[in-house]
């Protein structure tokens, strides 16, 4: 799916040029036309010949693309971190003090979505402790192109929201309910799929898994429950959508169990919904377990807002080097500091989605000085280039078609499970539910998608709150939060934001490393 920019303009202000790439702000991978006027941005459009976007792109895109680029907050040049106080260094210096550092001792990396493909394979080839923040599945994520959703007949949603992850991918679950698909919801929390369903259930995440598995019991459940049975047996190919976050739980094992047995019992088709990583890498729990043995870390993105305070105190034996794209958290704890580029302004393969697919986009923007790109760093550090090609057809994919159409599906194997589902589920009476919502961590230093969601609240059902004696504000693990209470929230959950962290610039708020028993975790049992 190669796409040219279009003959007639689709903006009336003045350009010199127009450059064409895929969005990887999400997994949807958006088409764009970019227009250029001395280098510098002044209009942004989906692409109208894009299938997934179909002409149109949402606030995140149009802020990373557009807004991100120039923002006056953002990082230039390299930094070296002397007694608690950052000097800058250049290029020939920092270098230099990355090869004196990472060639010695045990290092390992932490790979956020703003690292690409050639960055994961290089950190592959140097080293198997290559960590993510998301949760990690060793099976294709997806059994059905997000762009194929509209001919589901029967869905069924559990706690998933791609308003608040793949949020064009929308679209197609719309034009489905607009054909008359029926639409059932499981959440944790009043979602916007919920608005378009015929029926939802809002629910604590252990009965969401319970319900689950009563769809595989031969015994008669109650009524919603046989509904959802006689329906996925009647209405073949019916679509089971998954919040990726929920693999991020105590839940993982027995969800994906689950869901094999459900494919294997319905023939549903399946996608899992949100940030997940297709590819062989480790957990940020993982890597907590082994971050005594480190000496030295590589981070791309904004990872340590997962960090509790025991793990940030871990860092002063370490050497940290992190490429960012704000002064964050990350940024403040890192001894060398490289201003980072985005996706779009160097070539960028997005892998890090649920649908299990790559996105090959070609730089669309120039960098500004004082902005590097991680790959060059760390190619030059290391003197060794990452192979990407043989890395793509290890796994079945031509990187030259990849390259020349802009997309290629991973091949894998479907989730698997052996024997019967144990579900050994002991209930809770309240969880700590911590995800994404609108604002992601980078839209927090923009001042107008800020506004969107400007404070960091602990959000609760109003019989849950009465029950706890909870009025107007709430600690958790120390730290203080206001109580906003919601018929939107599920009983038993407490819901926060995870895109907050002390060093944004607007209304800061805490990181879910400051507050979580287990920051890896979007779920977790409470207190």
């Amino acid at each position: 799916m190669s796409l040219e920019p279009t003959k007639v303009p689709l903006t009336v202000k003045s350009f010199d040029e127009q450059k064409v790439g895929f969005c990887a702000g999400c997994g949807c991978g958006c088409g764009y036309i970019l227009y250029l006027k001395g280098g510098r941005p002044i209009d942004l459009y989906g692409h109208p010949a894009d299938p997934r976007g179909v002409g149109s792109l949402c606030t995140k895109g149009i802020t990373y693309i557009q807004e991100v680029p120039h923002n006056p907050l953002r990082l230039k040049g390299i930094y070296l971190k002397r007694e608690k106080e950052f000097t800058q260094v250049d290029y020939s210096g920092g270098l230099k003090i990355l090869r004196e550092k990472l060639l010695r001792g045990k290092t390992a990396f932490l790979l956020g979505r703003q690292a690409g493909l050639e960055e994961y394979v290089l950190a592959r080839s140097i080293t198997e402790e290559v960590f993510v923040d998301v949760p990690v599945v060793d099976f294709l994520p997806s059994s059905l192109h997000p762009t194929k959703w509209k001919e589901a007949r029967f869905i069924l949603s559990v706690d998933a929201e791609p308003v608040f992850s793949e949020v064009m991918c929308t679209r197609w679950l719309v034009d489905a309910i607009e054909g008359g698909a029926y639409l059932f919801c499981l959440s944790s929390r009043y979602e916007t799929l919920c608005a378009k369903a015929r029926e939802r259930l809002i629910l604590k995440p252990d009965l969401m898994v319970k319900f689950l598995s009563l769809l595989l019991s031969p015994e008669k459940a109650e009524e919603r429950v046989e509904f959802v049975k006689r329906s996925l047996f009647l209405v073949r190919g019916s679509l089971l959508l998954m919040g990726a976050h929920l693999l991020a739980s105590p839940f993982k094992e027995v969800l994906i169990s689950l869901l094999s047995h459900l494919r294997a019992k319905y023939r549903v088709n399946y996608s899992l919904v949100g940030d997940i990583m297709p590819l062989p890498a480790k957990s940020l729990q993982e890597f907590f377990e082994r971050l005594e043995e480190l000496d030295n870390l590589v981070v791309v993105g904004n990872l340590f807002r997962y960090f509790g305070d025991e793990h940030l105190k871990a860092l002063k034996d370490k050497f940290v080097v992190s490429f960012q794209v704000f002064p964050n958290i990350t940024a403040h704890h890192s001894d060398l500091l490289f201003a980072s580029t985005m996706f779009h302004e160097r070539d960028f393969i997005n892998y890090r989605n649920s649908f299990g697919y790559l996105i090959h986009s070609p730089q669309t923007l120039q960098p500004e000085t004082g902005l590097y790109d991680p790959y060059k760093v760390l190619e030059n550090a290391y003197e060794r280039k990452a192979n990407p090609k043989d890395f793509l057809e290890s796994l079945g994919v031509d990187f030259e078609k990849l390259k020349e159409e802009g997309e290629a599906s991973l091949k894998g194997k479907e989730p698997s499970s052996t024997g019967e589902v144990e579900l050994n589920l002991k209930e809770h009476e309240l969880f700590l539910y911590t995800d994404s919502t609108l604002v992601e961590d980078l839209g927090h230093w923009n001042p107008w998608t800020h506004s969107m969601e400007r404070h960091q609240r602990a959000y609760i059902n109003p019989k849950t709150a009465k029950k706890l004696t909870l009025k107007e504000s709430i600690s958790i693990g120390g730290v203080e939060f206001e109580l906003q209470t919601s018929e939107n929230i599920a009983e038993g959950v407490i819901f926060i934001s995870s895109e907050y962290e002390e060093f944004q610039p607007f209304d800061p708020g805490h990181r879910v490393g400051s507050f979580l028993k287990i920051p890896s975790y979007r779920y977790e049992v409470f207190p």
